[in-house]
């Protein structure tokens, strides 16, 4: 995960809220990738809010469309939950080759997994909830999340104050405040 780790370093230097303009050239860059398209699309968010579409994956008609990676978000997100699926999507360009859905029966498979989850745990699942965490990093530099800890602990800001401050979506917040969030960190930095 050395690549994920140039990112999230760069990311631990820009004030909050970290904007996409900050991270996306960078993930490009660290990544190799040339470019990468956003379309919205009606999708049920109830199942699914966003999803990323590899460049190699060049069954998918957007692909072909745009000769790039893709990132495809629900046309009914907010901005807050617009940023997060987002960057949680971008962070797919970090994944290996066997994470990757390379055809459209792999994207249906792994779609399915989220209304039936995928008690297997493919490489593919992993990765996307590898891509929750890494997102939820990028966004949020240590500096930060270890200051609204402490207003936590002591009253002064709740979830929702932090989202805001943050923007993204409140019942993300949590997280960063779980005991298993510098453990996962730590190991996608490794």
């Amino acid at each position: 995960m050395e690549k994920f780790k140039e990112l999230y370093e760069h990311c631990q230097k820009i004030q909050i809220p970290v904007s996409r303009k900050d991270i996306q050239p960078k993930a490009l860059s660290i990544t190799g990738a040339t470019r990468i398209a956003a379309v919205k699309s009606t999708l049920d968010t109830d199942i699914i809010r966003g999803y990323f579409l590899s460049a190699s994956n060049t069954e998918a008609r957007l692909v072909q469309q745009f000769g790039c990676n893709v990132i495809v978000l629900a046309r009914s997100l907010n901005y807050c939950w617009e940023r997060f699926v987002f960057t949680k999507e971008l962070m797919h360009l970090f994944d290996l080759d066997d994470e990757k859905t390379s055809n459209t029966l792999e994207l249906e498979t792994l779609l399915s997994n989220f209304e039936i989850p995928d008690t297997n745990g493919s490489k593919q699942f992993k990765s996307d909830i590898k891509g929750l965490w890494m997102a939820l990093a990028c966004l949020c530099p240590e500096s930060e999340r270890l200051k609204f800890k402490d207003g936590i602990e002591k009253g002064h800001i709740d979830y929702y104050g932090i989202a805001l401050q943050i923007k993204i979506p409140e019942k993300y917040v949590k997280y960063y405040f779980t005991d298993a969030y510098e453990r996962i960190i730590k190991t996608l930095l490794a």
